[in-house]
């Protein structure tokens, strides 16, 4: 996965009125370096409208360099990378009409878009626009920032490679039928996708199955399952932990919940000791209730050693949940 995501904001509505740029590169799906300008527009101004949305103002700008003065340094950055933005053909006509303006001759570039990717990727999701796909991967940033917004259309990026079991952006596009996009001095030609009677549906994450074969992944109390999984792979929050599940879980099926702890890094054991990190503890059997014993016997065990000072923490079926649904 090597690429470089941008974002522009804009001083009004004209297309080569860029007054910011960002840009991030990804190698390896790791993001390993970015960097952002800020443009004094030609002309110089910014619309009351723009400023609302972005917050940079005039101010801000006065004494920056205008695009043309800074292409040297953005090309030099951005290389012979692809690149990807959010809504690609925005940024894309943004970047053709600063070069034309500042009379600038287009390079050869070719993109894609995280939204069509995403689109094809999590073709469930209500809404694909940068935040609501951001806001359930669980990543922050402060939109209409170009930097932050490129760091969070690299990781939709990175997080679609993870969910599709892609190594790279081109097996990516590959297994998601999606074509590379490509701009020059003669204009842009967005990616594009396969008709929808010719879609097929990227690979899942593998999930246990029953004694039939079929696909254990419940679906109680409004729990979205599919994103969990999604976080799990991409964010990895139990990276290290080893964890033990003890009583009835009563929101996830144990299966899943298993599975979820592998896919976030985790590891599962099934008793309790000094190296446990962490004790799921579910509904306790009515049958132990009813004998007197609020405990489970693992709960009894990992209360000892928690008395003697080891590092066990014992979390509901919630709080557990919570660990990987929680934004980062």
């Amino acid at each position: 996965m090597d690429f470089t995501a941008i974002d522009f904001e804009t001083a009004t509505r004209r297309s080569d009125s860029a007054c910011q740029l960002a840009a991030v590169r990804v190698r390896g799906g790791e993001i390993v370096d970015s960097d952002c300008w800020l443009i004094r527009p030609r002309p110089f101004y910014i619309s009351p409208q723009n400023i609302q949305i972005h917050g940079i103002t005039p101010a801000m700008v006065r004494d920056q360099p205008e695009f043309g003065d800074l292409w040297p340094a953005i090309a030099e950055t951005l290389g012979d990378d692809c690149l990807i933005a959010h809504n690609a053909s925005f940024d894309l006509g943004v970047l053709i009409a600063c070069l034309q303006t500042h009379g600038h001759p287009v390079p050869e570039m070719h993109y894609s878009c995280t939204r069509a990717i995403a689109k094809r990727t999590w073709p469930t999701l209500p809404r694909f626009g940068l935040k609501p796909i951001s806001d359930w991967l669980g990543v922050r940033f402060k939109h209409h920032d170009a930097l932050e917004d490129s760091i969070a259309c690299a990781k939709i990026a990175i997080a679609a490679a993870e969910e599709s079991g892609a190594s790279s952006l081109e097996e990516l596009e590959a297994t998601l039928k999606l074509s590379r996009g490509k701009a020059g001095e003669w204009g842009k030609k967005g990616p594009s996708a396969a008709r929808k009677s010719q879609r097929r549906s990227a690979p899942q994450i593998s999930r246990p199955v029953d004694s039939s074969g079929t696909e254990i992944l419940t679906s109680q109390a409004g729990l979205d399952l599919q994103r969990l999984f999604v976080r799990a792979e991409f964010i990895r929050p139990l990276a290290g932990q080893r964890v033990v599940f003890t009583g009835t879980l009563t929101r996830i099926a144990r299966e899943d919940a298993e599975q979820l702890t592998l896919c976030s890094g985790g590891k599962c054991l099934s008793s309790v000791s000094r190296r446990t990190n962490l004790l799921v503890v579910g509904k306790t059997d009515p049958r132990t209730a009813r004998s007197g014993r609020t405990l489970s016997t693992k709960e009894e065990k990992a209360r000892g050693l928690i008395a003697e000072g080891a590092d066990v923490r014992i979390v509901s079926e919630d709080e557990f949940l919570g660990l990987i649904s929680a934004s980062d």
